[in-house]
């Protein structure tokens, strides 16, 4: 049965190796006939929480915050698995 993968890309390099990772794991799970949509979060403009107790009154809003969240909440909302992916940067 094939799934519904979001990759979160938390890399600020397009072509460093978090990138280069989740590209592979991405042909790899096409090819095994799932979907997968990936987002480039340092391109996006997504504002941190303020802790402002408003959200969570909307599912389909879940952040009274109006940025490129409102992107990926659909896409999250029918994903089967979730791929965080993060640079792991030291020296």
């Amino acid at each position: 049965m094939a799934k519904q993968i979001i990759i979160l890309n938390g890399s600020p390099r397009k072509n460093g190796n978090t990138s280069e990772l989740t590209k592979a794991f991405a042909k790899g799970a096409q090819e095994a006939g799932h979907t997968v949509t990936e987002f480039h979060l340092g391109d996006m403009n997504i504002s941190g929480c303020k802790g402002c107790f408003g959200g969570g009154k909307n599912p389909e809003s879940p952040c009274v915050q109006k940025d490129d969240m409102s992107k990926i909440y659909p896409v999250y909302k029918e994903a089967d698995i979730v791929v965080l992916a993060s640079p792991l940067y030291y020296w």
